[in-house]
């Protein structure tokens, strides 16, 4: 775990060629909102330095609501196309799964998102997709 960067109720960090994302216990206690969308993607792009890498979001320790917002703040930003090659979010529960289903048949995401309720099944897509990213370029 390298680079490790805390902001607005949430870690990233690179390692193994995939960034992470995940909320931390009692860091979730306000509404997320929009304003952290711009540090969040700061960050992001802070971290890969200029690469692309999969973005891995665990929402499993947040309720269904906050995950929810997390998903709408971060699922389909046009700006995370400079950083991002894929997205891969874990959840917990089946609404939060249907959520995204059903954003990703509403919107036509330039970045893919994978929705995962193993979190080691997310880590392998993210592996995959830079593995292959990396083979073409």
């Amino acid at each position: 775990m390298e680079n490790v960067r805390k902001c607005n109720k949430a870690k990233f960090w690179l390692d193994e060629g995939i960034l992470f994302c995940k909320f931390e216990r009692g860091e979730c206690t306000k509404e997320f909102s929009e304003e952290f969308l711009e540090e969040y993607v700061n960050t992001i792009t802070s971290i890969s330095g200029g690469s692309y890498f999969p973005l891995l979001v665990d929402l499993r320790i947040l309720k269904e609501k906050e995950a929810f917002t997390v998903i709408q703040v971060i699922a389909n930003n046009l700006e995370l196309k400079s950083a991002i090659l894929s997205k891969a979010f874990v959840v917990n529960s089946y609404f939060i799964q249907l959520a995204l289903v059903a954003l990703r048949k509403i919107y036509d995401p330039i970045i893919p998102n994978k929705i995962f309720k193993n979190y080691n099944n997310a880590i392998s897509y993210s592996l995959e997709t830079n593995h292959f990213f990396n083979a073409l370029s």
